[in-house]
């Protein structure tokens, strides 16, 4: 009867790799196994966590819930990691928490680097855990504090570079300074995106027909025409250097409308030092984490203007411009956009998160369709629309009982009238013109109001899929598909 002790492996890399290498793990696991074959344990199984971060708060690791699931059940004695910042970087209660469980279950813990720790080890555990914990603290400090002093000196320290630039390195002060540099065949690019959309922003466009002036409509130029994105350049280099993981891609990155116009918003395109803007914080696999959603130019205290840290794209003219237009997404300029409500606000989304844009004119063709590009893969199979007189009845119903609701006290529809009112200026002067539109007056209404309008009650529309294609337009069908997300307070206020 083999009486040894049997032990498990475990083994975690907090970011994963670009060519998807997994070397650091696999030398932690030789690591385990060849600690418990020295010391005479039974080797029974291996638990691994990639690109799974130990020290933030929330961050869920599959591998080592289930670890801790099989020794709870008694499958094995001894857990063996490389070093004991592996298992946690937590902070003192939740180590402290962890240590006396595995104890209390009479499992011991050994680091290759730093000893055994059993059942009667449980504070000198804790207490190393919670070093490793004030290590992870100290060192995001000293990244934040040095990103601090980069920043202040002119560097980037973002990461992949925005479209239409590169990055160069050089020594100043005793820093490696990294600075934007204008790629001219990314440039050329922007400039002749800016060129489509300023020239073309007030062409008529006929029935059934792509606006060229819109973002979709060049999204779809770019395309034809093979321009490359910068995931796409990226990629071309990677393969000539024999880079691992390029083969078996599905297919070139394509253009969308919402990269070009995240590339628009940028003022790094006319030279300014920017910040990150975060949307709201949203929980994943990796736990709870913010995204970036955009950049805004940072201003020099004293003078207050922006502050500039490399070599402009664009002039201000054009920028100033540009972003005009960008901020109706051309309302009411032409084409189908003119007798469509709910195209160029941004708030009408496909389930695939791609934006809805508006096809046909009038009647049976008139339609909301996604704009993901074709070729595209991930998300939804096939296209995804829907006809537009119908969702744009269900949503402004919708505001009208939300409204109805408010006047008769309901609160959550008043908290809505109250966000809503906040937007448009005055509750009392917008619950006054929704029960004018209400009785009457909403056919009559300009487009440009009925917009305006909309968007003080809504921030998200979003369409799913029609569940067969007899149905696809059926009028009862859009309050199947469409889910609204209603105003909420916007950071900052």
């Amino acid at each position: 009867m083999d009486d040894r002790k049997t032990a498990v492996g475990y083994a975690r890399q907090s970011l994963g790799r670009p060519d998807k290498s997994a070397g650091s793990v696999r030398a932690q696991l030789a690591a385990c196994r060849a600690e418990a074959i020295a010391r005479g344990y039974r080797y029974e199984g291996e638990y691994v966590d990639e690109a799974v971060s130990a020290y933030r708060p929330g961050s869920v690791r599959p591998e080592f819930e289930r670890l801790l699931a099989d020794v709870r059940h008694g499958s094995a004695e001894v857990v063996i990691v490389n070093y004991l910042s592996r298992l946690s970087r937590q902070d003192v209660g939740a180590v402290r928490s962890l240590a006396a469980e595995l104890h209390g279950l009479g499992v011991t813990v050994v680091s290759v680097t730093e000893g055994a720790y059993g059942p009667g080890d449980a504070e000198e555990l804790a207490r190393r855990l919670g070093a490793a914990h004030q290590e992870s603290a100290n060192r995001a400090r000293h990244v934040s504090d040095t990103k601090r002093v980069l920043r202040e000196a002119g560097s980037w320290v973002g990461g992949l570079p925005p479209f239409g630039y590169a990055v160069t390195e050089a020594r100043r002060d005793g820093l490696t300074i990294r600075q934007l540099v204008v790629v001219p065949e990314e440039a050329e690019v922007i400039r002749d995106v800016v060129r489509r959309i300023l020239t073309r922003k007030e062409e008529a466009v006929s029935a059934g027909r792509r606006h060229r002036g819109s973002l979709s409509g060049i999204c779809a130029e770019l395309n034809a025409e093979g321009v490359p994105t910068k995931t796409a350049r990226l990629a071309d280099k990677w393969r000539a250097a024999g880079a691992a993981g390029m083969e078996g891609r599905s297919g070139p990155s394509l253009w969308e409308v919402s990269t070009l116009k995240r590339i628009l918003r940028d003022p790094r395109l006319i030279g300014h030092t920017v910040e990150p803007v975060y949307g709201p914080d949203s929980t994943g696999r990796q736990g709870t984490r913010r995204s970036v959603i955009g950049y805004q130019s940072v201003a020099d205290p004293r003078t207050l203007m922006p502050l500039m840290s490399h070599e402009p794209i664009l002039g201000n003219t054009e920028w100033g411009e540009l972003q005009a237009w960008l901020d109706t997404r051309g309302s009411g300029k032409g084409g189908p956009r003119a007798s469509s409500l709910l195209a160029g606000l941004g708030i009408l989304r496909c389930v695939c998160g791609a934006t809805m844009v508006s096809n046909g004119t009038v009647g049976a063709t008139a339609s909301y369709r996604c704009s993901r590009p074709k070729g595209a893969t991930g998300g939804h199979d096939g296209g995804n629309s829907i006809k537009r007189e119908h969702v744009e009845e269900y949503v402004v119903q919708r505001i009208f009982t939300e409204v109805s609701r408010a006047d008769g006290g309901q609160r959550s529809s008043v908290e809505l009238l109250a966000e809503a009112g906040t937007r448009f200026g005055s509750a009392a002067d917008l619950l006054s013109r929704a029960k004018a539109y209400a009785t009457g007056g909403w056919r009559s209404a300009p487009p440009a109001d009925k917009r305006d309008f909309l968007c003080c009650f809504i921030d998200r529309i979003e369409v799913s899929k029609a569940l067969s294609r007899g149905n696809k337009w059926e009028p009862y069908d859009a309050g199947r598909r469409a889910t609204v997300t209603w105003a909420a307070p916007r950071s900052g206020r």
